[in-house]
């Protein structure tokens, strides 16, 4: 039973003081206490050994090269890949919050209006700039973005999907509505069916919009035989203005074509930036290790990003999810906040040292007077046995309170085992005792004792005196 007692004791202290631990982890050091348990739900869920999924759109836009060149280093630094989706891009954010798809990680833009919407959806960082690019063919009469008319297409989306932001920027525009003398729109919206070139030589559309950054291999595929120019939007101010998550910018000169020439002078349009997003319970451990391959220099030199931690936190009012939060603040020195936390618990460990010592000294001091008050009562109680039996003419009488006086030792012998009493106080008492029977023996003759009356004290531990009639000592109770 008593091994029993002892385990369920130490299970109960080791509870406890788990408990406590992680409470101060979770006070002192919220990052480590949320490494340490978000990397246990990932083991208890087994998330750690299935293959995690990213959503990049089209295969020939620069996020799935992104994602391609994403993939080789993170095979590099920690052993494994992601699987690479081709995806309509504007259904990325409806695809990480439908379970079924279970889809992990996806690219969007900073003007994806969904993603600010969705509750289950987390930034991982702010990539590169994207620029919404217009191109026609060289022999089109189209000068600015407004004078657009015919068949454009404004990207790929699956029906039910948000419009793309060429959809808008048309919307935007009017070109889309129909006209106020009730002719249709001017702008009839038309999907790719190949590539772009192709539908253009086909005669499916008059221009085509795409948002990508400046060095994407499908804008470089399209301009580099020179047979195609951009398109600008003069008031790309107010139109950025119009767009959340847009922003007014410039193509620069001499990007493309042959000999870089295209475009002639700096194209005014609007920048969205790309986003790496993924799911609320993406696992902290992938999150780190994506944010690792980001910003090895490495990465950004393959995509001629340019890549900083500082930028990379600026995810266009999204939140940042809890693991990536943690890396972007791992080296901020140590925040007022912290001290005030570190100063708080150093306090109260004082405080509660403060308190244990003195309720252990407060409970020592009661313990010494109430030996001291039990000490002066036995003491009394046996002085005043030696008085009566120095007063008293009865041999009987004086037996019978020397009696009184081995059972009161008895007592206080039991006493001094159970601790009511230290040393001192029960050598105290042996010693009254002693006296009592001195007094006893050194009684008048006339008493006539008999020999049980001359027995010596239980507490002396000499032999009885040679002229002694005592048997040996009197035995004191077992304790």
């Amino acid at each position: 039973m008593r091994g029993w007692r002892a385990a369920g004791l130490a299970g109960a202290i080791g509870i406890g003081s788990v408990l406590v631990i992680a409470a101060l982890l979770q006070f002192l050091a919220p990052d480590l206490a949320y490494q340490l348990g978000d990397r246990a739900r990932e083991i208890a869920s087994g998330n750690g050994r299935r293959t995690f999924r990213i959503a990049l759109g089209a295969t020939t836009g620069s996020s799935y090269r992104m994602g391609m060149v994403l993939n080789r280093y993170l095979q590099e630094k920690s052993g494994y890949q992601l699987e690479l989706l081709a995806t309509a891009a504007p259904g990325n954010v409806g695809a990480l919050l439908d379970r079924n798809d279970r889809i992990d990680l996806a690219t969007i833009n900073s003007a994806d209006d969904d993603a600010a919407k969705a509750s289950g959806v987390v930034a991982l960082a702010a990539l590169e700039p994207q620029y919404f690019m217009v191109f026609v063919p060289n022999s089109s009469s189209v000068q600015e973005f407004r004078d657009l008319a015919g068949g454009v297409n404004p990207g790929a989306r699956q029906p039910g999907q948000p419009a793309t932001l060429g959809e808008r920027v048309l919307a935007y525009y009017g070109l889309t509505a129909p006209s106020a003398d009730g002719a249709g729109p001017r702008v009839a919206i038309v999907r790719p069916k190949g590539g772009m070139a192709t539908d253009f030589e086909a005669g499916l559309m008059t221009a085509v919009s795409r948002t990508q950054t400046l060095h994407s291999d499908l804008i470089e595929g399209l301009v580099g035989g020179g047979d195609y120019r951009l398109v600008p939007i003069r008031d790309h101010d107010a139109l950025a203005k119009s767009i959340p998550g847009t922003r007014p910018g410039f193509i620069p000169s001499g990007l493309y074509g042959p000999n870089r020439r295209i475009p002639a002078e700096p194209v005014p349009t609007i920048t969205t930036t790309q986003l790496l997003v993924g799911r609320a319970d993406l696992p902290g451990r992938v999150v780190r290790d994506l944010l690792e391959v980001i910003y090895d220099p490495r990465f950004a030199r393959d995509l001629h990003y340019e890549l900083s931690e500082e930028n990379g936190r600026a995810v266009a009012g999204l939140v940042l999810h809890p693991a990536a939060d943690i890396y972007y603040h791992r080296n901020d020195l140590l925040t007022s906040d912290r001290l005030g936390r570190l100063s708080f618990v150093a306090s109260s460990l004082a405080a509660i040292a403060a308190a244990f010592q003195f309720v252990v000294r407060h409970r020592r001091n009661e313990q010494v007077t109430g030996r001291s008050r039990l000490l002066r009562s036995e003491l009394a109680k046996l002085d005043a046995i030696r008085q009566r039996v120095e007063e008293s003419p009865d041999p009987r009488e004086a037996q019978a309170l020397m009696r009184d006086a081995h059972d009161l030792l008895s007592s206080a012998e039991r006493d001094a085992a159970s601790g009511l009493l230290d040393t001192q106080g029960i050598e105290s008492l042996r010693s009254m005792h002693r006296v009592c029977w001195l007094s006893m023996q050194q009684g008048s003759p006339a008493r006539g004792l008999s020999d049980s009356g001359r027995v010596p004290p239980a507490a002396a531990s000499a032999p009885a005196p040679p002229d002694s009639a005592a048997p040996g000592p009197v035995p004191v109770a077992p304790v």
